[in-house]
């Protein structure tokens, strides 16, 4: 390699480090990671896991979350409580929780069998108002049929027993009737 050919290269890396270099100072420092997917029968509920950290400086808030869901919302409900009693409000540089449980997915009775795609996104800022996404992470949910009840050979026991002394205590009352007109 001649010496304008190196002098060229190094010349092109170093501009290359100067463009990529802003743009990593203003990464976000918010690190989320979270469960890629769980199964669940129709009905049921599903609880996602996952950790929240701030590696920055500088300090953020987080102020809201969101999601979106590729089978829409009607048969799914979210609950995000778990995620806000884990995670203050001021995010701190250096601040860390987790793995520790962010949301519920409630799935109704009524939805359809199938793999459902989604995604979790943090909102926050600078300030209390700011609602930038900070980081989102995708997730997936397996809707299982909903499960009959199939009862246990006991319980089947029972209620034939319960059946079969109910049948007698009504023959014995039934002869004990005939003989008591019969007299």
């Amino acid at each position: 390699m001649t010496r304008k050919a190196k002098q060229l290269s190094l010349a092109l890396v170093a501009l290359a480090v100067l463009f990529l270099l802003p743009a990593a100072a203003k990464a976000d420092p918010i690190v989320l990671t979270l469960d890629a997917t769980h199964t669940v029968a129709a009905g049921g509920t599903a609880t996602f896991r996952g950790t929240f950290s701030n590696v920055g400086p500088p300090d953020r808030f987080v102020n809201s979350v969101s999601f979106t869901f590729s089978g829409g919302f009607a048969n799914f409900t979210f609950d995000p409580s778990a995620f806000f009693a884990a995670v203050p409000q001021l995010v701190p540089a250096g601040f860390s929780v987790g793995p520790t449980n962010f949301f519920d997915i409630a799935v109704s009775a009524l939805a359809a069998p199938g793999l459902y795609t989604g995604s979790f996104t943090v909102l926050g800022g600078a300030t209390d108002s700011d609602n930038n996404p900070l980081a989102t992470k995708d997730f997936t949910l397996l809707v299982q049929g909903a499960q009959t009840a199939v009862p246990e050979p006991a319980s089947m026991f029972l209620l034939a027993s319960g059946l079969g002394g109910a049948a007698l205590a009504r023959r014995r009352a039934k002869q004990k009737g005939k003989t008591e007109t019969s007299c």
